[in-house]
């Protein structure tokens, strides 16, 4: 079974370490996480999130096991 995260945002996320810490935690199930921006706001946090360019790391330096945004 597979599973998807669907997070809704009008712009920048005020809680990053905690959404980082889950989404290094989540990498290691069969869940994706999309993320909509909804509006004119800054959204580059969540480009961020989306680890193409680099590893995503919590907050113990602990890597994600795959890329799942």
């Amino acid at each position: 079974m597979y599973h998807c995260l669907l997070l809704l945002t009008d712009g920048e996320i005020h809680d990053m370490k905690e959404t980082v810490d889950l989404i290094v935690e989540l990498s290691r199930f069969p869940v994706s996480v999309i993320i909509v921006g909804v509006g004119n706001e800054e959204f580059e946090q969540m480009r961020f999130l989306d680890s193409d360019d680099k590893v995503l790391r919590n907050s113990q330096g602990v890597a994600a096991n795959r890329d799942i945004v």
